[in-house]
């Protein structure tokens, strides 16, 4: 699927920019969040800045393994055509084989690799066998190093980039769309997790808290809003299928937001948008201190971090019993959110990497912080 956007004819000071074609290879669909939220939230701003930018999705993989390679490499290489004539290319998580990875590149024209996990490792969810690991990264490898420039989501991720071409470009939390009236009021004693099936286990791995929890607190309930529903034996559950008209409604009461994280090489690659996600509401958030938490979290002054199922059971309990607490953290969790990680900020950065790329022979890259 091919979608374009076009330029506003109306802009009277037409620079070389203005002729400049953004192609980008996105991963999945328009629904999946990654490219949701690192490409499509940023399109109306490169339009604005200039670029006339086109987006081709992944179609729909097929069910058979013997017919799903030959497919994909044929859209694969139909997508390279399709994106023959930009000025830019910009390819979103998707590793090629050493074979495939060179045709992205085209005389004259830069390519930027852009990823928000670890997609250097096989998924949880797929075998993690030997030649698998040597797979995914040796793909991995062949990708970001024909690109001139790899955009990473957080500092983890740019560690494991084998050259240093890199700069980093938190996902982006649109603060007037994820705004603190935009949802119900909160319920005292109700708290949230959002998230994917797959990261149910993170979830799981404090029941024993959650349980403690909630026979100090009779009216307690934990909102779940995924895409299957958990087993959480003991602990009152509200579950709320995740929909995309229903995103933020579905956080809708909640008082505090949860995101326990397994400590592993994979989660160590995420960015935090979850608990970007409650923060920017104005919830007071917990989170395990793994990987970008640990830098989006400053403990007891814009939200909480948490281990040992003694350290999440004092940090619900505390926020649970103290309303002035759960205020305090919400609105610093916020403004942490439109300092750092708000939308018009990141698409400007993202206009500026993008137009570094024309400013001469040295690319003129920098680091952003977290």
């Amino acid at each position: 699927m091919y979608v374009m956007s076009a330029l506003s004819p109306s802009t009277e000071d037409r620079t070389d920019l203005a002729r400049r074609k953004l192609a980008v290879l996105a991963i999945g669909t328009e629904m999946t969040a990654s490219t949701r939220f690192r490409i499509l939230a940023h399109v109306s701003a490169l339009d604005a800045a200039g670029f006339s930018t086109s987006v081709a999705f992944q179609p729909e993989r097929h069910t058979n393994r013997f017919r799903r390679l030959p497919l994909r490499l044929w859209d694969e290489l139909h997508d390279l055509r399709r994106a023959s004539r930009s000025d830019i290319l910009l390819v979103q998580r998707r590793c090629y084989p050493r074979w495939i990875a060179p045709l992205l590149r085209r005389r004259g024209r830069p390519v930027v690799f852009d990823f928000d996990d670890a997609v250097y490792l096989p998924p949880p969810s797929v075998p993690q066998t030997d030649e698998d690991l040597r797979r995914y990264r040796r793909n991995f490898e062949a990708t970001v190093r024909v690109a001139d420039l790899v955009v990473c989501g957080n500092s983890e991720l740019a560690g494991h980039v084998p050259h240093r071409r890199t700069t980093i470009l938190p996902t982006a939390v649109d603060c007037e769309y994820f705004y603190p009236t935009s949802i119900a009021p909160t319920e005292e004693s109700t708290v949230g997790w959002v998230g994917h099936s797959s990261n149910l286990r993170s979830l799981e791995a404090i029941v024993g808290s959650l349980k403690e929890i909630a026979g100090r607190h009779p009216r307690f309930k934990l909102v779940v809003v995924s895409d299957r529903e958990p087993r959480l034996e003991g602990v009152p559950v509200v579950y709320r299928p995740w929909s995309l008209d229903r995103e933020i409604d579905n956080l809708g009461g909640m008082a505090i937001g949860l995101m326990p994280l397994e400590d592993s090489p994979w989660t160590r690659g995420k960015c935090a948008f979850k608990l970007l996600q409650y923060m920017a509401l104005g919830l007071p958030s917990i989170a395990s201190p793994v990987g970008v938490n640990n830098d989006v979290i400053d403990q007891g002054k814009n939200g909480l971090l948490a281990s040992t199922d003694a350290e999440w059971v004092k940090c619900l309990d505390d926020l649970l019993r103290d309303p002035d607490l759960r205020l305090r953290l919400g609105r610093a969790g916020r403004k942490t959110v439109l300092e750092r990680f708000d939308l018009p900020l990141v698409s400007r950065r993202l206009v500026e990497v993008l137009r570094s790329l024309f400013e001469g022979p040295d690319l003129n890259v920098t680091e952003t912080g977290h």
